[in-house]
């Protein structure tokens, strides 16, 4: 069509330029981080799972153990501060580049481009250098929603097998893996035109439940102190208030971006349209229901900024199958303009 070959052009510089940009924006926040996290001193949470690192063991008293063991490898090269946090540094620029190559070949890699850079100049992309459980818990969550994806997209269970096996470690991480997991639930009960989605599902246990039952091996053996702690010890603070819900939907905002939000309200239809497009329905539902649940709980429980990273790769990555380059483009600048700012 001599259409297409008039656009091409432009398509090209706006795909190149998008490119530009982002690339420009890694090498930048990871200039930023590095510095952040070699002149910021650790918090309690670091040091506290310094510790752990510094005794190895098959468990701890009040988190799974992955972050122990993670950085007990980091340990026996340093322990300077901004190697201890080399993982957390390196992470949102390895999930932005991986948001990259899972829009491109479906949404284009300008929509593909823009939508990473939002991500990766978010706020709390940018500031947070912390290592603490949240850092393999996004890890590995949106790793194992990549590997769904892309099990969903090419019908494979091996990457089924896959999105299992990461969504087992994101267990070893940290109970907020959950969510996650029943996501991937209401995904296949909603999604009856895929034929195998109940054999993806199985396998997805199948692989997963290894690192469950491991944990709950470690707290059988241990008076159950994981489940003490995150069931009863630390909601000293639950009670019905009509400001917590209010707070959870300002980190909800703060985690993601208003304007993206109010884009995306603007544009229901397109949102509702792509859910057709199973890869992207999976996408809305790992993000849509973990904020469904944590919305539910937030009258009686202070719902924490932290409970909300590890589901907010997904939104952006669903927003380059529904919004024009130009509100990517637009969210982009608002989302550095804010990091600038602080």
């Amino acid at each position: 069509d001599h259409r297409d070959l008039h656009s091409f052009p432009h398509r090209l510089s706006s795909a190149l330029a998008a490119k530009r940009w982002f690339l420009i924006a890694v090498a930048v926040t990871l200039a930023f981080r590095f510095w952040l996290a070699a002149w910021l001193p650790l918090t309690g949470d670091e040091a506290y799972f310094a510790f752990w690192g510094e005794i190895p063991a098959a468990g701890y008293y009040d988190h799974p153990p992955l972050v122990g063991w993670m950085l007990a490898g980091l340990m026996q090269v340093s322990h300077a501060a901004w190697w201890l946090r080399l993982p957390q540094i390196l992470l949102p620029a390895a999930i932005a580049a991986l948001m990259v190559r899972l829009a491109a070949p479906a949404a284009g890699a300008t929509p593909a481009y823009l939508a990473a850079l939002g991500f990766l100049v978010a706020p709390v992309q940018v500031l947070n250098v912390a290592v603490t459980t949240d850092t393999p818990l996004l890890a590995f969550s949106f790793l194992s929603v990549a590997a769904f994806v892309l099990g969903v997209r090419r019908d494979s269970l091996a990457w089924c097998a896959a999105a299992g096996a990461m969504l087992g470690l994101a267990i070893l991480s940290k109970f907020f893996a959950a969510p996650l997991a029943a996501a991937y639930l209401v995904y296949v009960l909603v999604t009856p035109s895929w034929r195998r989605r109940w054999a993806a599902l199985a396998v997805i246990v199948a692989t997963s439940l290894p690192f469950a039952l491991y944990l709950v091996w470690w707290n059988y053996a241990h008076c159950w102190a994981n489940v003490m702690f995150n069931l009863y010890i630390r909601h000293g603070d639950a009670g019905l208030a009509w400001y917590k819900p209010l707070k959870f939907a300002w980190f909800l905002l703060y985690a993601t971006s208003p304007l993206l939000v109010w884009q995306l309200a603007r544009s229901a239809p397109a949102v509702r349209a792509s859910l057709r497009d199973r890869p992207v329905r999976l996408l809305w539902i790992a993000c849509a229901v973990p904020f469904a649940l944590f919305a539910a709980l937030s009258p009686v429980k202070n719902i924490g900024l932290h409970w909300l990273f590890a589901f907010v790769p997904p939104l952006f990555l669903a927003a380059a199958f529904v919004l024009d380059s130009a509100r990517l483009r637009a969210g982009a600048v608002f989302l550095a303009a804010v990091s600038a700012l602080h």
